[in-house]
């Protein structure tokens, strides 16, 4: 029997193929990272309430939380990437004749990836991890 949920589709025209791959939704590492998320964002407001009402009072202590809201900004960045990979319910592949773009979209969002045609191995099966996969230069990129 098969499940209508997880179907591969493929639609091709003249510019590119897409292949659309449904994903199981990983649950305990989607609750992780949204929580993760929460705390992030709660740390955040936190600290720029404190900035903003304490600015007068201490110009160093300032300036350091101005550094350290950075070096957190960018790790926001990271995990919001995480997220946003466990929270995407399908993977979309386009090929055409210069580029092969992989796609994990949640709503507007979305990680995107594109990579250069003639530096892409062909597809095969990782083993591991129980998935297609291909190599670029050095890197083992897994989808599916």
């Amino acid at each position: 029997m098969i499940d209508e949920n997880y179907v591969v589709t493929f639609e091709e025209d003249l510019e590119r193929l897409k292949v659309v791959i449904p994903i199981r939704t990983n649950w305990p590492f989607l609750l992780l990272f949204s929580l993760a998320m929460l705390i992030w964002l709660t740390m955040l407001i936190i600290v720029l309430v404190y900035i903003f009402q304490g600015m007068s009072t201490n110009f160093v202590l300032t300036i350091l939380l101005i550094l350290w809201m950075i070096v957190w900004f960018l790790f926001g960045r990271f995990l919001f990437a995480r997220w946003q990979y466990f929270a995407a319910n399908r993977e979309i592949l386009f090929v055409d004749e210069e580029q092969l773009i992989l796609r994990r979209p949640v709503s507007i969002l979305g990680l995107t990836t594109s990579y250069d045609i003639d530096h892409i191995t062909p597809f095969y099966i990782s083993e591991k991890h129980h998935c297609a996969a291909f190599d670029y230069a050095y890197l083992h990129v897994y989808f599916g």
